[in-house]
């Protein structure tokens, strides 16, 4: 099959060169094969390209209804079969780690998404959500293209392939959280493959976080997403417990307290008192005598 787009989008405004086709795309992505071009061709073109038109061409809004629901189910299904103990209300929260906005939107970015989808928006205009958006709208264009069986599939080869799946055991992206530290800090952070291998058939990584080109924190994961998210958090914990010992250190180097005018000040009620014991056992004393 051609990877030249159809005459129907020859028209359409692409903001570069795209490094892949979107046949090349899916068959890298999700491990098929495109059989009818027009549902993908629909997948790619935002809402923008309508404005003025008078082909009759479709926005993916249709589609991104479509493959929200047909991601839904598979994610549940998954979770279902994976946690055969768990309670509606923990498959609710584990799917909603597993495929809320931010993950769809990063991962139509890291799959280069982006630089397929047909708009009449500036570049700086498109939002992740844009991405995130065609990534669902794409999903429902492989559902009419293959059915659910080979949809469920290739969805959770995605996802797996992403890290995604991972985020169900996670209760913190320490990612995240690091990366808005370090910005908010003003010093580099990166993430390092230092070693990919296979284990049984199966690919493992092992990734390194380094912060201003110091390693503190090591992981490794079936993907490079969660081999990341692991050294993210033993960076994290190394940089606040380092943060927290020091100030423990600082806290008892301080020279102690000496007693001052105040604190002897604050001790006279409690002497009067023991004076005024004193005073009155010597009376009760007297008296005997």
């Amino acid at each position: 099959m051609s990877d030249r787009p159809s005459n129907g989008l020859n028209r359409l405004i692409f903001w570069k060169k795209s490094p892949l086709s979107i046949q090349q795309l899916v068959r890298r992505e999700f491990g098929l094969r495109i059989r009818k071009i027009e549902f993908y061709n629909e997948a790619l073109t935002h809402s923008s390209m309508l404005d003025g038109d008078t082909t009759g061409l479709r926005s993916n809004e249709r589609l991104e209804f479509l493959g929200d629901t047909a991601l839904d189910l598979v994610v549940a299904s998954f979770l279902y079969e994976s946690f055969p103990e768990e309670q509606e209300g923990g498959l609710t929260q584990r799917k909603s780690k597993m495929v809320n906005r931010e993950t769809l939107n990063l991962v139509g970015a890291n799959m280069e998404l982006r630089s397929l989808i047909r708009t009449k928006m500036r570049k700086t205009d498109v939002h992740s959500t844009v991405v995130g958006n065609a990534l669902e709208a794409l999903i429902g264009a492989i559902y009419l293209d293959h059915g659910y069986l080979k949809t469920s599939k290739a969805v959770m080869r995605m996802l797996k392939k992403h890290g995604a799946d991972h985020k169900v055991h996670e209760t913190v992206d320490f990612k995240s959280k690091l990366h808005h530290w370090a910005q908010r800090e003003k010093v580099s952070l990166s993430f390092e493959v230092k070693r990919e291998y296979h284990v049984k058939g199966k690919t493992r990584y092992d990734v390194d976080a380094l912060i201003e080109g110091i390693k503190r924190g090591s992981g490794t994961g079936s993907s490079k997403k969660s081999a990341e998210q692991r050294a993210a958090r033993g960076a994290w914990r190394s940089v606040f417990e380092t943060t927290k010992t020091s100030q423990r250190k600082e806290e008892s180097d301080q020279p102690a307290q000496t007693e001052t005018p105040e604190s002897k000040s604050s001790q006279k009620p409690s002497q009067t008192k023991n004076h005024r014991r004193r005073s009155s056992n010597s009376g009760r004393s007297a008296e005997k005598r």
